[in-house]
């Protein structure tokens, strides 16, 4: 068996032999992944392996998910390490996918406790850091119920502020469906006087964007470099309180369904342009 290493310590050798030892074993193996921040997995089987590839049954549906992102992580109870490996070809006649390109990675990979999903149409959030009087404007790159992780252009991120630990006041303004179940969660108290009123009118509908918003506080979790496209993933633990949390958790709710439909289209698709 092979010992717990860390990632990319071990050769390519000892992980095809790791990989022929699970295949004359027959063992569970999870195929993992990620899709629009979401956890698509299927249990299956090496089914046959070669100099450098692997042969492994799937679903059609996760088949469909390997197509669009060309890699799969593989986890198993019998595997001490985590595999990262490339999708060299699919057999849609069998529904097989064909691996090669393995690599041992962090054991971390899909072990959130809450799940986080991307959004549909671009949502912004308002984020003031402790130590500063300044707001500062970033994309949402995927949202949970207790965080959110958000995307900073290289030259605009605030190195100085975004440290892990940090202390901070995040605004998300949610879509349009989103805002009405917020406005009915939080209705106007009887106040006299309408242009206090029409203040919290106006700050619960979100203005005229037709948005509503949810706001937490929380602390940075991690900063991270992405080369390739040149700005930063900043990672956030949030705590949103009730009526926030629970509109939040419809939206995600709705999400998670929209995100396993666009899966299902994709397969179809797939397999009808055979």
């Amino acid at each position: 068996m092979l010992p717990m290493t860390k990632p990319s310590s071990a050769s390519n050798m000892e992980i095809m032999a790791l990989l022929r030892q699970l295949a004359r074993d027959q063992a569970v193996v999870r195929m993992l992944n990620i899709y629009k921040g979401l956890p698509i997995s299927y249990d299956t089987y090496v089914y046959a392996v070669g100099a450098s590839e692997i042969q492994m049954p799937s679903s059609k549906n996760h088949i469909a998910c390997l197509y669009h992102q060309g890699e799969t992580f593989l986890q198993g109870d019998t595997l001490p390490v985590v595999i990262r490996s490339k999708v060299t070809r699919l057999n849609l006649a069998k529904d097989f996918a064909i691996l090669t390109n393995f690599e041992i990675v962090k054991n971390d990979i899909g072990k959130r406790m809450q799940i986080r999903v991307e959004p549909d149409e671009p949502l912004v959030a308002t984020i003031q850091f402790r130590g500063s009087a300044y707001e500062f404007l970033a994309p949402v790159a995927d949202i949970s119920a207790n965080g959110a992780s958000v995307y900073f252009d290289g030259d605009m991120f605030p190195s100085r502020l975004a440290q892990p630990g940090n202390e901070l006041t995040m605004s998300i303004s949610l879509p349009d469906s989103a805002a009405r179940k917020l406005r009915k969660a939080m209705p106007l108290p009887k106040i006299e006087g309408r242009k206090i009123a029409s203040s919290l009118q106006t700050h619960l509908h979100g203005g005229q964007d037709r948005q509503g918003i949810v706001t937490a506080k929380g602390k940075i979790i991690a900063a991270r470099h992405e080369t390739a496209s040149k700005r930063y993933h900043l990672n956030t633990q949030l705590t949103f309180k009730d009526p926030h949390r629970m509109v939040l958790l419809q939206y995600i709710s709705q999400r998670q369904t929209e995100i396993i439909h666009d899966l299902r289209i994709l397969s179809e698709d797939l397999y009808h342009n055979k």
